[in-house]
């Protein structure tokens, strides 16, 4: 069954769209504000994203530029949905750049909007459930490098923070820093290498950074 994101803010034309689109057979999920949209496409990996273009939080072309951005979910298609042409005019060329890949004006026709989702949807399998680890209140989804802390997502990881992490989170106990660092930078890493990425990844948590604990040895994630 493919998955559909709708991120629209007008709860009717969610309800609205639910119905048309469940009738049809798709798993479909909500978000209603544009940051709401970015994680939910992050954790979802959804085969097509409905997309409207004046969000709270952040608007449309803010949106396509965050997932266009991001490896695991710029190949996803968009279709974007914008009530007035003077949106259209003022958005357009920004998105098409970007590779959004289809426009639909509201009001939406449900004799429009499933034949170009059907059309856009063709060949494609539906994507697989996201890898994610987890342990306690932290969860992690290898493919997009995305952190949450509950239900909510903390931060997009560059490459090596996220390895740091992702490995003290498979370990219920202090990883050695030798360990990190071959695992990580290889022959050439340094224990300076690691103290830098450790101390970037507790800024990029927040106020969740204080769990990864400095040990005698190394380092361990506290839940």
């Amino acid at each position: 069954m493919h998955r559909i994101l709708s991120v629209e803010d007008d709860p009717d034309f969610q309800h609205l769209i639910s119905h048309i689109l469940r009738n049809q057979g798709y798993e479909v999920h909500y978000a209603f504000t544009g940051p709401e949209g970015h994680e939910k496409a992050l954790a979802l990996y959804p085969d097509l994203i409905l997309l409207d273009m004046m969000l709270p939080g952040l608007n449309g072309v803010e949106v396509v530029k965050l997932l266009k951005k991001n490896k695991a979910t710029r190949d996803i298609p968009i279709i974007v949905m914008t009530a007035y042409p003077a949106e259209v005019n003022f958005f357009e060329s920004e998105i098409q750049a970007l590779g959004a890949v289809e426009y639909l004006r509201k009001p939406v026709q449900t004799d429009e909007l499933v034949p170009r989702i059907r059309r856009l949807l063709a060949g494609r399998g539906a994507s697989p459930r996201a890898v994610v680890w987890d342990r306690g209140a932290f969860r992690i989804v290898p493919d997009s490098k995305s952190v949450w802390i509950g239900a909510k997502m903390i931060a997009n990881l560059p490459p090596k923070r996220f390895e740091v992490l992702f490995h003290l989170i498979q370990s219920k106990t202090e990883v050695p820093w030798e360990t990190l660092v071959a695992k990580i930078w290889g022959r050439d890493g340094t224990k300076n290498d690691l103290e830098k990425a450790v101390q970037r990844l507790r800024a990029d948590l927040g106020d969740e950074g204080y769990r990864i604990s400095t040990t005698r040895a190394g380092y361990q994630l506290i839940v």
